[in-house]
């Protein structure tokens, strides 16, 4: 697996992320356990407008659902467990994330602990197919990792990446992703602060 060191694609999609003071969450969660996974697409809501145009032009969290969920997947990740000084419980375990389309040419962007130390990573999009992946580039600084699948362009549908620079607190963000490998799964919430490490 190659190291890349914060290619400007990469940082963008990182700044753009980080500064809205939102994470991919996609919190890798062994076979048993259960944190949850999303993925986080941020919408700044309207800065001074007033309220009723605000209303009638902001999209519904089922219109931001249906447009966006096609470009979110599930990130399933196999791992080499290590045996005991006894030699009981060597053997692989499952971990699983998510992430999104980044591209037409199959990069999706997942966290890098999501994929830290995988032998081998399976990406599986919305209508259910399944690809296998390798990491092309990683930044556990941002805690972001770039994996490539060679999927048919049918089943890249990459989300799209804005200014993060007038995002707010305060403002509307709605996550979309698999919590306890739930795919499929969204909610609401806000941004809570920014500038945050």
């Amino acid at each position: 697996m190659k190291k890349l060191r914060r290619p400007a694609a990469l940082a963008a999609a990182g700044a753009a992320l980080l500064a809205a003071g939102t994470a991919l969450g996609a919190g890798a969660y062994a076979v048993g356990a259960s944190p949850a996974t999303t993925t986080t697409v941020v919408r700044a809501a309207a800065a001074a407008a007033p309220a009723a145009r605000t209303q009638s032009s902001a999209l519904s969290v089922n219109e931001i659902y249906r447009r966006n969920a096609p470009g979110v997947v599930q990130v399933t990740v196999t791992e080499q467990s290590q045996a005991s000084p006894y030699g009981f419980g060597s053997g692989s375990s499952q971990a699983q994330g998510s992430g999104f389309v980044y591209d037409t040419k199959g990069h999706i962007v997942t966290n890098e602990h999501v994929v830290d130390g995988a032998t081998s990573i399976r990406v599986t999009f919305a209508d259910g197919k399944s690809y296998t992946a390798t990491v092309v580039g990683r930044d556990t600084s941002t805690d972001l990792a770039v994996l490539h699948v060679d999927a048919p362009a049918s089943e890249l549908h990459p989300l799209t990446l804005a200014s993060s620079t007038g995002v707010q607190v305060g403002d509307g963000v709605v996550a979309i992703g698999s919590p306890f490998g739930l795919a499929g799964s969204v909610t609401t919430g806000i941004v809570s602060a920014l500038h945050r490490s």
